[in-house]
This record gives structure tokens, C-alpha cells and sequence, in this order.
């Protein structure tokens, strides 16, 4: 059983990754001669470089290994460290939002890797945690793609607050859709 979720795991990494790495060559294009801009430029790079090969390396994980479980939990532990560290960079003025949605990317990510670690850490899977890291995880990586989307000027609709709604879609209890 642990065999097909950590394979399940692999392939939620590498559906995510290649949309990520995608948004990397529009979010490397443009230039610009404000050194914060450039800064945030070259660590948000650095960030999806990151990820990527945190996706190369799950998905060289041997599934029928008896470290599996341990390789993926570490390899997990290192991309939350990595959003922590994005989260914590300096977000220039020219994107709004950001930060915010980065703070909440971090927060889920810490979540879902904390999930995780319970799923596959006890006597037996847990099947129930796994769901609850995964839908952890999709939001983490929800917000990122927001991110991109605003990093290369478009504010994804989902994410527009109106004067007569609440800002915080946890006020509402509802959370935002991927189209």
C-alpha cells in the first residue's frame, strides 16, 4: 500500500513541478534596472531551480526501496525549508500580494510536509493524513502559481478582492478554485 501513495506522491510532485519549471522561462524574461526587482528575480529562480530538482530526486526514489519512505520524507522536509526561505524573501512593491500569498504557500507546505510525515511515519498508512497533506500541498502550489501569475503582471481572477467581500478567503470558508 505505501508503495502506490509514495508513487502517487510522485507523480502529484512532477504534475506540479512542470508547471512550475513552464512559469520559470516567462518569469526569467524582461529586464530591469531596479537591483530589488533583479534580486527577487534571481531568488524567486533560484527557488523553482529548487524545486525542480527536489522533483528529479522523488522521482529517482526506487518506490520498492526499504529507505523509500525515509528518501521522500527528507526530500520533503528540504522543499519546506525551501518555501520557508522563499517566503521570507523581500518582496519588491511592484507585486502586490505576494507576500502574503507566499507566507500562506510556506504555511501550507509546512502543513502538508507535517502530513505527510504522519501518513507514512506510524505502524500503518495513513490514508486519512495523506489526503489532508496532499490537499495541503495543492494549496501550497496553488499559491505559487499565483504568485507567477502576478510576478508576470496578471492578477488571476480568483484571487481579486471586492470592497463588499471579505479579503480572507478563510473568512468566507471557502477557498480558492484553480481554473
Amino acid at each position: 500500500m505505501k508503495l502506490y501513495k509514495i508513487n502517487r506522491c510522485r507523480k502529484t510532485f512532477a504534475r506540479i513541478t512542470a508547471v512550475c519549471i513552464s512559469c520559470l522561462s516567462l518569469l526569467l524574461t524582461g529586464c530591469s534596472e531596479n537591483e530589488e526587482l533583479n534580486a527577487y528575480k534571481v531568488n524567486m529562480n533560484q527557488f523553482f531551480e529548487n524545486v525542480k530538482v527536489y522533483d528529479s530526486s522523488i522521482n529517482s526514489i526506487d518506490p520498492e526501496s526499504e529507505t523509500a519512505v525515509a528518501e521522500l520524507l527528507a526530500l520533503l522536509d528540504s522543499m519546506e525549508h525551501t518555501f520557508s526561505q522563499m517566503a521570507s524573501l523581500e518582496v519588491p512593491e511592484d507585486f502586490p500580494g505576494v507576500e502574503q500569498l507566499a507566507d500562506e504557500a510556506s504555511e501550507y507546505m509546512t502543513e502538508a510536509v507535517s502530513c505527510y510525515h504522519q501518513a507514512f511515519e506510524g505502524e500503518t498508512y495513513n490514508a486519512a493524513m495523506a489526503d489532508a497533506a496532499k490537499e495541503n500541498y495543492d494549496r501550497a502550489n496553488l499559491r505559487v502559481q499565483y504568485i507567477l501569475s502576478i510576478l508576470h503582471g496578471d492578477i488571476p481572477e480568483e484571487i481579486y478582492v471586492y470592497d463588499d467581500q471579505p479579503a480572507d478567503s478563510s473568512e468566507t470558508g471557502t477557498e480558492p478554485q484553480q481554473q
